[in-house]
C-alpha cells in the first residue's frame, strides 16, 4: 500500500499507544518495550493524551488505562448509527442473491416487529409487512430475540405466551422451548421449520449492538421448496455472516462472538 504523505506521524504513534491500552494496564517503561518507541516520545504522546483524556493514570500514578473521553466520544458515535442504515443495503444484496425475503426486527413488549422487509425481485413473496407482529416462541426472529435476553426476562416473556398447536411443529411446551433457545444461543442462528405457518421455513440470526446484547435481529423466509434441507447450511452461513456484518457496521467488537 501507498504511503500516505499526509500522515501526521504522532497521530499514528498515538494511535498505537491507545491500541495497546486497550489491551493491557500499562507503564511508560512497558509501553516503551512493547511499541519500540523512544522514551520521549512515550512521555510527551501520554501527557497529550491524558490531558484530553483519551488516557488517565491508575490508582499509584504509574500506570495507564484508557479514559473516559473515549469512552464519550464512542457513545456519541454509536448513537449516529442508524440500524436501517446500515442494514437496508446488506439485506438487499441477500434477499437478490438468495432469492429469499429478508427481514429486520426488534422486540417489543411480548412480541417481535419488522422494522425492515426486502423482497426479491421476480420471485415467491412472503405475505409480510413493516410493523408486522410476530409471535416470539414461533418464529426465528423471535427466538433469537429470547435467546440472549437476562433469564428472568426470558422466563417472563416465555410464562407470557401461549404454547398452542397452531401446526404440528409448533412448540407446546415451555420446559422444552426453553432448552431450544439454550441451542439457538450456543448456535447463534435459530429456524422456524414450519412452526407457524405449514409451508414456511425462517432461518434467523443475532445482531449485537455494542454493549454486546442482541437488540435486532435479522431473518430470512420462503417456502419449503426453496429452502430445503440441502439449502439450509449455505443459507444459514449467508444470515449469521450478514448478520456480523451489520453488528461490525454498528461498531460491535468481534468478541461477541468468541
Amino acid at each position: 500500500m501507498a504511503e500516505n504523505k499526509y500522515q501526521v506521524p504522532a497521530l499514528i504513534r498515538a494511535n498505537k499507544i491507545l491500541d495497546y491500552l486497550s489491551k493491557h494496564e500499562a507503564d511508560m517503561a512497558e509501553i516503551m518495550s512493547a511499541l519500540g518507541l523512544p522514551k520521549s516520545t512515550v512521555y510527551s504522546l501520554l501527557l497529550t493524551l491524558e490531558e484530553i483524556g483519551f488516557v488517565r493514570r491508575l490508582p499509584g500514578g504509574q500506570k495507564f488505562t484508557l479514559g473516559f473521553r473515549l469512552f464519550e466520544l464512542g457513545t456519541i458515535t454509536v448513537s449516529k448509527v442508524s440500524i436501517r442504515d446500515q442494514a437496508i443495503s446488506r439485506l438487499q444484496q441477500l434477499s437478490q442473491q438468495e432469492k429469499v425475503t429478508c427481514h429486520l426486527g426488534a422486540l417489543d413488549g411480548n412480541e417481535a416487529v419488522y422494522l425492515l422487509k426486502v423482497d426479491p425481485h421476480d420471485d415467491i413473496l412472503i405475505n409480510s409487512w413493516e410493523g408486522k407482529r410476530l409471535t416470539l416462541n414461533r418464529s426465528a426472529m423471535g427466538k433469537v430475540l429470547l435467546a440472549w435476553l437476562p433469564r428472568e426476562r426470558q422466563d417472563e416473556l416465555i410464562e407470557s405466551l401461549e404454547f398452542l398447536p397452531i401446526t404440528p411443529k409448533s412448540f407446546v411446551d415451555k420446559d422444552q422451548f426453553r432448552n431450544h433457545l439454550a441451542d439457538v444461543k450456543h448456535q447463534q442462528w435459530a429456524m422456524d421449520d414450519e412452526e407457524d405457518i405449514i409451508g414456511i421455513r425462517c432461518l434467523a440470526a443475532p445482531i449485537f449492538i455494542p454493549d454486546g446484547s442482541v437488540r435486532y435481529s435479522l431473518s430470512v423466509s420462503s417456502v419449503v421448496q426453496k429452502i430445503g434441507d440441502d439449502r439450509v447450511e449455505l443459507l444459514r452461513q449467508r444470515v449469521v455472516e450478514t448478520a456480523r456484518n451489520i453488528s461490525r457496521a454498528l461498531g460491535t467488537s468481534e468478541d461477541v462472538w468468541s
